[in-house]
């Protein structure tokens, strides 16, 4: 097993492993990757959904998603497809798994069946790397506030209006994404490592707790745009049997959408709720 870092703020490409076939002590490595890096690529892996189930238990419980239907036989698996007719993709924006939900997945399991010959490769941010750049005075203003966030993507023109033009994922319920809403921490710790890190996002998180939205939005926007600059981010390039794992507790992602005329299709799977502290 060979692990090469992918930038300097956060992600690792690991070589020579057929995952399927490691022993716990090559998970144990794997796994000690994972907090180290935040994002590990594995390719060329030939992963039917059971390898996936499997994958996905060597870090946490499966997680339910609310607004799209599993694939037959394995709920907690769905398809992420974009056609050659589609012009807008699933995740195409900076987030971090399902923080509308009271216990969001630890970790995000994402491989691709077909990827388009250029294009659609996905970005990754370590907000803890983001987290430990901001000043003291800042530090101090977010020590103790906690963020509300919806599903109902409302600063993006609202989940129903964009999923709708989806045309070949088993989307469900995309109506009632304002009803899932949570809060968490602005400032989480990781339950393994320790570190802090943001946990704040545009896309999902609508107001401060005693706050307006109002009021909020202009933090929501600066920290936004502080935890996504260059110098704290990673690049994953896709290619049929890649096989990428996020920690959603420190890491945001988003799915470049620069494929039109090209079909992408992936299998998700998300595991390992916690409640963030």
């Amino acid at each position: 097993m060979k692990i090469e870092p992918l930038a300097g703020a956060l992600g690792a490409e690991i070589r020579g492993v057929d995952l399927t076939r490691l022993t716990d002590g090559g998970w144990q490595d794997v796994v000690e990757a994972f907090l180290r890096y935040s994002v590990l690529v594995v390719r060329d892996q030939a992963l039917e959904p059971e390898d996936i189930m499997d994958i996905g238990a060597r870090f946490g419980e499966p997680c339910p998603y609310p607004f799209v239907t599993g694939i037959d036989g394995f709920p907690f698996i769905f398809e992420v497809v974009k056609e050659e007719s589609d012009t807008v993709n699933f995740g195409g924006n900076w987030h971090s798994d399902t923080t509308y939900m009271p216990k969001p997945p630890l970790g995000t399991l994402l491989y691709a069946l077909e990827t388009p010959s250029h294009g659609g490769d996905t970005l990754f941010v370590s907000t803890a790397r983001a987290y430990d750049a901001l000043s003291d005075g800042m530090k101090s203003i977010l020590r103790g506030l906690v963020g509300v966030n919806s599903a109902g993507l409302k600063h993006g023109g609202g989940r129903q209006q964009l999923h709708k033009t989806i045309s070949s994922m088993r989307l469900h319920d995309i109506e009632t994404g304002s009803q899932y809403e949570a809060e968490h921490p602005v400032v989480r710790t990781h339950p393994e490592t320790g570190r802090k890190a943001l946990y704040v996002s545009r896309s999902h998180t609508i107001r401060f707790r005693d706050m307006s939205e109002e009021e909020s939005r202009p933090l929501v926007e600066f920290l936004q745009a502080h935890q996504t600059r260059p110098e704290f981010t990673c690049r994953v390039r896709w290619s049929p049997g890649t096989l990428t794992v996020w920690d959603n507790r420190c890491t945001q992602h988003n799915a470049i959408n620069d494929y039109h005329g090209q079909r992408r299709r992936m299998r998700r799977l998300t595991v390992g709720p916690q409640t963030p502290q």
